[in-house]
C-alpha cells in the first residue's frame, strides 16, 4: 500500500496547491502525523510526480543563480508548469 494510500485509508489526505503541500490529517494519529512527516518526500512524489524536477529546478536557481529559495521555488514552478 502506498503511503498515500495509507493516508487516505484513515480519512486523511494530502493537498497540493502549487508547489506547496498540506496534510488533512483524518483520523491520523499524532505518531502517524509524525511517520508521515519522516517520509514527506515519498509522499509529494506520490502526490506530484514532477517534485523531483521541480526540485532540481528550484536547487539550481538557488546555488547557481543565487536566488532566495522561496523565490527559486516559485520561478522552478512557472517552469515546470509551462
Amino acid at each position: 500500500m502506498s503511503i498515500l494510500a495509507a493516508i487516505r485509508a484513515q480519512g486523511g489526505d494530502v493537498i497540493r496547491k502549487g508547489h506547496k503541500f498540506s496534510l488533512r490529517q483524518g483520523r491520523l494519529t499524532a505518531e502517524h502525523v509524525e511517520w508521515v512527516k519522516s517520509r514527506l518526500d515519498q509522499v509529494k512524489r506520490e502526490v506530484w510526480p514532477d517534485f523531483d524536477r521541480f526540485e532540481e529546478r528550484a536547487a539550481i536557481r538557488e546555488f547557481d543563480g543565487e536566488m532566495p529559495r522561496a523565490e527559486a521555488e516559485a520561478a522552478a514552478y512557472r517552469e515546470i508548469s509551462g
